[in-house]
């Protein structure tokens, strides 16, 4: 898919505000509203658009614990820790990197006592180390085209 001007103008509104309207984008940019949701579509389809998401306040649904977790793994390991991950409630982002730790998990718990019990069932795949998150200063930062 070749890219324009207005596919970058389009994700650029959408990085700004998912649920503008196409009318409102199509305003902005200089399109229809068809046009959008045209250009959109095949955003979409081509998958450059991934999908759209709702970002919640974890901490008012009473999950207090903002933790990352990272973790060290032998190569061999790195499959069944993936797999045991699914069923752990609470990780929101899995990320998966260079250097002295494979992966690092963004998990909010309710409880000290719940941050135990994952960190006893990571600890079977290899080492963690805990970071406590104090807080977020630049959550989300679109990139402008």
């Amino acid at each position: 898919m070749q890219l324009d001007k207005l596919h970058y103008a389009i994700l650029n509104e959408l990085q700004l505000n998912a649920r503008s309207s196409n009318a409102k984008i199509g305003r902005k940019i200089g399109l229809t509203a068809p046009a959008v949701a045209e250009r959109i579509r095949k955003l979409q389809e081509f998958g450059i658009i991934k999908g759209f998401s709702v970002v919640m306040d974890y901490p008012k649904l009473e999950y207090k614990q903002n933790v990352l977790i990272a973790v060290k793994l032998p190569p061999n390991m790195v499959s069944f820790f993936l797999k045991e991950t699914e069923t752990i409630e609470g990780i929101i982002k899995i990320i998966h990197t260079t250097g002295e730790y494979c992966f690092f998990l963004h998990v909010f718990l309710k409880s000290m006592e719940q941050l135990t019990i994952v960190l006893n069932r990571l600890g079977k795949f290899g080492d963690t180390t805990t970071f406590s998150i104090l807080s977020i200063p630049i959550d989300y930062k679109p990139i402008t085209f």
